[in-house]
C-alpha cells in the first residue's frame, strides 16, 4: 500500500485498526504524529525542523532490520531540505541545526544516514538528491572525519526523489561483518563497513535511533511511515482474545505490504489477505508472513484467546422492612465469577441489582431484594375536653387495620400523650401515639376601657379574652352615658361569665378672644394654644397674613372638649400705579418721575435718575394713607448695538472685490474705510450713522498670493505588488492641497492605492483655496494578470505581462505545480496559450518567473502563480 502527494495535500494510508504498544516514540519541533506508526517530520512551510525518537534500545553486537517509508514533497527545483535516520547514546527527543543542517547537525556522539534534497554548495552537496553516512552530527561531504560514506544519488533512476511519491527504505546492520546497508526503493545504493559499536558509541550496549528533517527559504513536507523493525516484537498486532462460539477481524497491514500468509489456517476466513476474520474453537497462535514491494519477509506472531460464556449463579436475599441495615452483595458469584453491583444498595425500596461480570465472556445477572414499607397506624383525633368531663375508650384497631393496646391508662383531669402498640405478627407495623388535650376551667381577663368622651365613635369590646377565651357581649356598646357590660363566653370554651364597666364624661366648648383686622402682609401674631377656659389644642390651617381665614382649634387627646372657630380679616393693600418709561440710548434726557400715582397715593422715588444704565426706582408712599404699599418702575438705557456683516473672501491676489455692504445683518446703516484694496490682505471699519445706539465694528479680507507649484510622484510598493500605491510630494506653496489621479474627483490625500493598468498615469496637484498653478507628473506601474481563459473565443486567450512590452529582454518561465518548465515567453509577443507540447494544460494555479530591468536598469527577479480557467 502506498502513499501520494496530489499537489500540496498529502493523502498517507497508513496501518490502521492495530495497537502499535511495542514502539515507543516521542514527537519533538514540529512534527506531527500522524498515528499508526506514521509521522508528519515537516510540513511545507518555510523554517521548519522536526523530530521523532523511540526508546527502543539497540545492540549493535546484534544484528538488525529497518524497513520504513519516506516521503520527501514534491517541490523539486524550489524544494528543501530533506531527512536522516540518526543513532544516537540515548532516546532524549533533540534537534540539531535547521536548512542545510537537515535537522541532524550537531547531534554528537551520532550515526546518521542523511537523504540530503536540496545542494548547498559550502557543504560539498553534489547537485543530485542523494544519500550519505556521517558522523558525530556533520553534515560537511568535504570532511573526511565526518563523512563516513557516498554522497551517491539516493535513486538509481533518476535524480529527483522530490516527487510526490513514497520510497520504500531499508537500513539492514551485519553484526558479523560490522556492514551497515542502506536500500533505497528496493535497491542496494550505499554500505559503511565500521565497527560502530566501539569506533562511534564507545562500546555502548544501548544506542537509541529516530528521525529528523528540516526546511528552510525553500520547503518541502517530509513524512515517515513503518513497515517492521526487526528488534521490536508485535509492531502491527498485540495478543487478543474473543469469547466462545464469535469472532474477531485482525488487520496486520503495513504500509509496503504485497503479499499476507496467515497459518494455521483453522478459523481463518482467509489467509492470504491482510485482515481476515479468525473464529478459532480454542486459544490458538497465529503467524502472519509478510512480503513488501521490495521482496522483504517480515513474520508477525500473536496468540488469540478464546474464553468460556458463563452465568454468574448468587444465593437471594430475604425481604426487609424499610430502613433496615443490609449487608453488601458477594462481588464473587457462587461459581467463582467477580464483578461489580449496580445501582447502589438502597434500603427504602425494592430494588433490582445488577451484576456485572470482570470476565467479557460472562453474562450480566440480577438479584431483586424486596424492601417492605412501614405500616404506621392511623386514628381520628379525639377533640379537646373540659377538664372532669367523660372520656370515651380509645379504639383498639387503627383506621387502616392494625390492632393494638394503649397506654397509659385515660385521665380525664390533664391533658396525656397515649402510645398505640400494634399486636405481634403484622409485617413492619409501627408505634405510633394520640395527644387528647384536657382544658382547665378559666375565668376571662380584660384590659380595663375608659373613660371616654360624650360621643366618642369606635369604641369597641374584644371577642377573645386576653386568656384567649371566645365570646360574646352584652349590651351594645353605649357612648352617651356610664354602663356596665357582661362577657359570656362560647358553649366550647372552658370558661365562666365577666363584667367591664365603661365611663362616659360630658364635653366642654373652648372660649377665645376676637383678634382685630389687620392690612395684607402685615405681622400676624400666634394663635393662643390654651382657650381661657384651660383647654389646650392646636390651630389649622397655618397663619395666613395675606386674606381673611377661618381657623379651627382642635382639643389635644384626653380632653373631653369639642372643636371651635376664629375668623382673622385682612385688608388687601393697594399699589401705586404709574405710566412706564421707555427704553433711552446712554446719556439721553430722562424727565422726572411723578410724586403722586395715577390711582391717588403721593410719596418719593429713589434713587436718583441715572441716564447712563439701566435703573429700578422704588416709590415710597407717605405714611396715613391707609393698607398702601411701595411699587418699582425700571428705566431701561439700552446698550449699543455692534453691527454684524457676513465674512467675506478670502480671495487670490488681483481678483475682483465687490464694494462692502452700507447696511448690517441687523439694519445698522454707516460708511467703511479706507478703500477697497485687492492686492493685500486689510481690515476695514464700519462707522455707523448718528442717532442708532450702534458702535464701530470691522471686517478682515484675506487677499491670498498665487503659488507657483511642482509635482513629485513616487510608486512606493514593490513591482507586481497586488496593490500598487502612489504618493504624490507638492513642493512650494502653503502645505494645503487637492490631488487628481487620472481625471477623477479632486481629493486631499497624496496617497492613491489600488491603482492598476499598464498605460501612462497622470497625477495633478493644486491649492485647496485656488490661488495656484496646477503641477502634473505622470507615472507607470508593473502588475500582472491573476487568470487567463484559452478558450479559443478571442478574449483573454493568451497570458503575458503586457507592462513589460517596452523591455525585448525580459523574459518569462512558466511551471506546474511540480516546477517542470511549461513555456517560455517574451512581454513583446502574444503570450502563453494554456498548452504544452501541443496538449491542453487542465484548469488549475501555474507557476511563473520573469527577468526583467528596473527603473535604473538593475536585472530584477519575479516569482508568483497565476490560474487557468476552462
Amino acid at each position: 500500500m502506498h502513499s501520494k502527494i496530489y499537489g500540496f495535500v498529502v493523502i498517507a494510508l497508513c496501518v490502521t485498526g492495530s495497537v502499535m504498544a511495542q514502539l515507543n516514540a516521542a514527537v519533538i519541533g514540529d512534527a506531527i504524529d500522524q498515528g499508526n506508526n506514521c509521522y508528519t517530520i515537516t510540513q511545507n512551510l518555510e523554517f521548519q525542523a522536526g523530530g521523532v525518537w523511540y526508546n527502543n534500545p539497540i545492540d549493535f553486537d546484534e544484528d538488525f532490520t529497518i524497513l520504513y517509508q519516506n516521503n520527501f514533497g514534491a517541490l523539486d527545483a524550489n524544494g528543501a531540505d530533506g531527512m536522516a535516520l540518526v543513532f544516537k547514546g540515548n532516546p532524549t527527543p533533540e534537534l540539531g541545526n535547521a536548512g542545510g543542517g537537515v535537522g541532524y547537525e550537531g547531534i554528537s556522539p551520532s550515526l546518521v544516514i542523511e537523504f540530503d534534497t536540496y545542494q548547498n554548495g559550502d557543504l560539498g552537496d553534489p547537485f543530485f538528491d542523494h544519500i550519505s553516512i556521517m558522523r558525530n552530527g556533520s553534515p560537511n561531504h568535504n570532511s573526511g572525519a565526518s563523512n563516513l560514506s557516498g554522497p551517491i544519488q539516493a535513486s538509481a533512476t533518476s535524480a529527483n526523489i522530490e516527487d510526490g511519491n513514497t520510497h520504500e527504505i531499508k537500513i539492514e546492520w551485519n553484526a558479523t561483518t560490522n556492514i551497515l546497508s542502506v536500500f533505497f526503493d528496493c535497491e542496494l545504493r550505499l554500505t559503511l563497513n565500521q565497527d560502530v559499536k566501539n569506533v562511534i558509541f564507545s562500546g555502548d550496549d544501548s544506542v537509541f535511533f529516530g528521525f529528523v528533517g528540516s526546511t528552510g527559504g525553500l520547503t518541502n513536507i517530509h513524512e515517515v511511515c513503518f513497515n517492521s523493525i526487526s528488534f521490536v516484537d508485535n509492531l502491527q498486532i498485540e495478543d487478543d482474545f474473543i469469547c466462545e462460539g464469535s469472532s474477531k477481524v485482525i488487520d496486520a497491514t503495513i504500509p509496503s505490504g504485497e503479499t499476507y500468509s496467515w497459518s494455521p489456517i483453522n478459523g481463518v476466513s482467509n489467509p492470504n489477505i491482510a485482515n481476515p476474520t479468525l473464529s478459532p474453537n480454542t486459544n490458538t497462535t497465529y503467524t502472519v508472513t509478510i512480503a513488501d514491494v521490495c521482496g522483504n519477509i517480515t513474520e508477525e506472531e500473536f496468540t488469540l484467546f478464546v474464553l468460556p460464556i458463563e452465568d454468574p449463579i448468587f444465593d437471594a436475599v430475604a425481604p426487609i422492612c424499610e430502613g433496615d441495615a443490609l449487608d453488601n452483595l458477594p462481588t464473587t458469584s457462587n461459581n467463582g465469577l467477580t464483578g461489580t453491583w449496580s445501582p447502589a444498595l438502597n434500603n427504602t425500596q425494592t430494588t433490582t441489582y445488577t451484576f456485572t461480570p470482570n470476565n467479557l465472556c460472562a453474562t450480566s445477572t440480577t438479584l431483586e431484594i424486596v424492601v417492605n414499607p412501614l405500616q404506621f397506624p392511623t386514628f381520628d383525633p379525639v377533640d379537646p375536653i373540659c377538664e372532669g368531663d367523660a372520656l370515651a375508650p380509645l379504639p383498639t384497631t387503627s383506621t387502616n387495620g392494625i390492632t393494638g393496646t394503649w397506654a397509659p391508662a385515660l385521665n380525664p383531669l390533664a391533658t396525656t400523650t397515649y402510645t398505640f402498640t400494634p399486636d405481634a405478627g403484622q409485617i413492619c407495623a409501627q408505634e405510633t401515639t394520640l395527644e387528647v388535650v384536657v382544658n382547665p376551667i378559666l375565668t376571662p381577663t380584660f384590659q380595663s376601657v375608659g373613660p371616654i368622651c360624650e360621643g366618642d365613635t369606635g369604641v369597641e369590646l374584644p371577642t377573645t379574652s386576653t386568656n384567649g377565651i371566645a365570646g360574646t357581649w352584652s349590651p351594645e356598646i353605649d357612648n352617651t352615658t356610664t354602663t356596665t357590660y357582661t362577657f359570656t363566653p362560647n358553649v366550647e370554651e372552658c370558661a365562666i361569665p365577666t363584667t367591664l364597666q365603661i365611663e362616659v364624661v360630658p364635653n366642654e366648648i373652648p372660649v377665645f378672644d376676637a383678634v382685630p383686622p389687620i392690612c395684607e402682609g402685615d405681622t400676624l401674631n400666634d394663635l393662643p394654644t390654651i382657650s381661657n377656659n384651660g383647654i389646650s389644642g392646636a390651630w389649622t390651617p397655618e397663619l395666613n397674613n395675606t386674606e381673611t381665614t377661618i381657623y379651627t382649634f382642635t382639643p389635644s387627646g384626653n380632653q373631653c372638649a369639642v372643636e371651635v372657630t376664629l375668623t382673622v380679616e385682612v385688608i388687601p393693600n393697594e399699589i401705586p400705579l404709574f405710566d412706564a418709561v421707555g427704553p433711552v440710548c446712554p446719556g439721553q434726557f430722562i424727565a422726572d418721575l411723578p410724586v403722586v400715582s395715577l390711582n391717588g397715593i403721593s410719596g418719593t422715588w429713589t434713587p436718583e435718575l441715572n441716564n447712563v444704565e439701566t435703573t429700578v426706582y422704588t416709590f415710597t408712599p407717605e405714611p396715613g394713607q391707609g393698607c398702601v404699599v411701595s411699587t418699582t418702575l425700571e428705566i431701561v438705557v439700552t446698550e449699543p448695538i455692534v453691527p454684524s456683516f457676513d465674512a467675506v473672501g478670502p480671495i487670490c491676489t488681483g481678483d475682483n472685490l465687490d464694494n462692502l455692504p452700507i447696511v448690517s445683518n441687523d439694519g445698522i446703516t454707516g460708511v467703511w474705510t479706507p478703500d477697497l484694496n485687492n492686492l493685500e490682505t486689510t481690515t476695514y471699519t464700519f462707522t455707523p450713522n448718528a442717532n442708532q445706539c450702534a458702535g464701530q465694528t470691522t471686517l478682515t479680507v484675506e487677499v491670498i498670493p498665487i503659488s507657483e507649484l511642482s509635482l513629485e510622484v513616487e510608486v512606493v510598493t514593490e513591482p507586481f505588488s497586488d496593490n500598487q500605491t502612489v504618493v504624490a510630494t507638492v513642493i512650494g506653496g502653503t502645505g494645503t492641497y487637492e490631488y487628481q489621479l487620472d481625471g477623477g474627483p479632486w481629493v486631499e490625500t497624496n496617497v492613491f492605492r489600488r491603482v492598476s493598468g499598464c498605460e501612462e498615469h497622470i497625477i495633478r496637484a493644486r491649492e485647496s483655496s485656488g490661488c495656484s498653478n496646477v503641477a502634473s507628473e505622470t507615472f507607470r506601474i508593473l502588475e500582472y494578470p491573476k487568470f487567463f481563459t484559452p478558450n479559443g473565443d478571442s478574449d483573454n486567450d493568451f497570458w503575458n505581462i503586457t507592462c513589460l512590452r517596452n523591455q525585448p529582454n525580459a523574459r518569462i518561465s512558466i511551471f506546474d505545480r511540480y516546477g517542470k518548465i511549461l513555456a517560455t515567453i517574451r512581454p513583446t509577443r502574444s503570450g502563453w496559450d494554456g498548452a504544452y507540447n501541443g496538449a491542453l494544460m487542465p484548469a488549475n494555479d501555474y507557476w511563473f518567473k520573469v527577468d526583467y530591468f528596473n527603473e535604473n536598469g538593475s536585472p530584477r527577479v519575479f516569482t508568483s502563480h497565476f490560474t487557468l480557467k476552462r
